[in-house]
């Protein structure tokens, strides 16, 4: 039963619990992920030995144009070992999903640490390695994100760990008599929310939409998903969605005001979280992606603060052809998109 269904529940649970258990997992191909991410058609695809999984992967459908789609696998697959042959083995099974839905190519996406072997061995397969010399507007994850680890340590002996500028900010915020609010509720979303938009308009980004963080805290437990609130007395501070998943706490989604940022808010918010990972027993505390490690770039001061520039770099999107003129194709009309969204996002908060 390579390609899962769905109302099988004994199956599915085989397959969460492999998925959750892997060596290099991520919550994102999580089957409860498909229905937070559920604007695209999700399968849950097994290769078996002995009736054992040994692979599994979530793929996503992403229609292209004229009834042709790429099937994706978003950080994953998850395997036992990191070889060209784990993944033809998924491509076995990708079959029906290649005809149905007429896809042109498969993109892996795994969270495996890039290594100059990795990247000939895959290229040597007939795989198209997507990794160093693209750029973040290239790919569609980033490709380094920053870690630090936690496992049987407490929250002090961290602390000891962190650049001294971090441990000032940490300890400044802590004598500031700051609150930390924490739970998932319609008015603490709303507040988030007002933060994210402020955070956009002062950062020129956007974020996801409100709907996105209400499917994670309906799908994912409190033990697994938490909304985090920093404010001072009535003032909000700033805000973070943070995941614990397969022993790994994910930094995942934050924002901050404008008002009182001398009181360090953002330091306040990473000590408690910090605290729920070492709490929970996670291994590695997961700050997120980076462009790169650009002295200049406050976003990788303030990571990097924690980590000490100590980052995860993956080897990045490995895709499998089934038509090489249609991939090349694909991808000349996606960078050029990307580009022109770019200039779009560019222009709108340069009004």
């Amino acid at each position: 039963m390579p390609i899962i269904d769905q109302s099988n529940e004994k199956k599915m649970d085989e397959y969460r619990k492999f998925v959750s258990s892997g060596k290099n997992t991520h919550f994102i191909q999580d089957p409860r992920w498909s229905k937070v991410h559920d604007n695209l058609k999700a399968y849950f695809v097994t290769a078996e030995e002995n009736g054992k999984i040994v692979a599994a992967a979530t793929v996503y459908i992403r229609p292209i144009v004229m009834g042709y789609s790429l099937l994706y696998v978003n950080r994953g697959p998850i395997v036992f070992e990191q070889t060209p042959e784990s993944l033809f083995r998924i491509i076995e099974e990708l079959k029906p999903l290649i005809k149905k839905h007429k896809a042109f190519a498969v993109r892996f996406d795994p969270a495996w640490e890039y290594s100059d072997e990795l990247t000939e061995t895959f290229s040597k397969a007939g795989f198209f390695v997507r990794g160093r010399g693209y750029t973040k507007r290239d790919l569609v994850m980033s490709r380094k994100t920053m870690i630090f680890s936690t496992e049987g340590k407490t929250v002090e002996e961290l602390m000891k760990s962190f650049k001294s500028r971090t441990r000032r900010d940490i300890n400044k915020s802590l004598r500031s008599e700051l609150t930390i609010i924490e739970g998932y509720s319609k008015e603490n979303l709303d507040i988030f929310m007002d933060i994210l938009d402020i955070t956009g308009d002062r950062d020129a980004i956007t974020h996801k939409p409100r709907s996105f963080f209400e499917k994670i805290f309906n799908n994912f437990s409190h033990d697994e998903a938490r909304l985090y609130l920093v404010k001072k007395d009535d003032l909000w501070l700033s805000g973070a969605v943070a995941v614990n998943y397969g022993g790994r706490m994910y930094y995942y989604h934050a924002g901050s005001t404008n008002q009182l940022r001398n009181l360090c808010p953002n330091a306040f918010m990473q000590y408690h979280l910090i605290s729920w990972a070492v709490e929970s027993g996670c291994s590695i505390y997961d700050m997120g992606g980076i462009i790169s490690k650009d002295p200049h770039d406050g976003l990788y001061l303030f990571k990097s603060g924690y980590c000490n520039d100590l980052f995860e770099e993956y080897i990045g999107e490995l895709d499998y052809p089934f038509s090489k003129f249609k991939y090349k194709s694909f991808i000349f009309a996606y960078t050029t998109m990307q580009k022109y969204a770019a200039w779009r996002l560019k222009r709108k908060f340069k009004k």
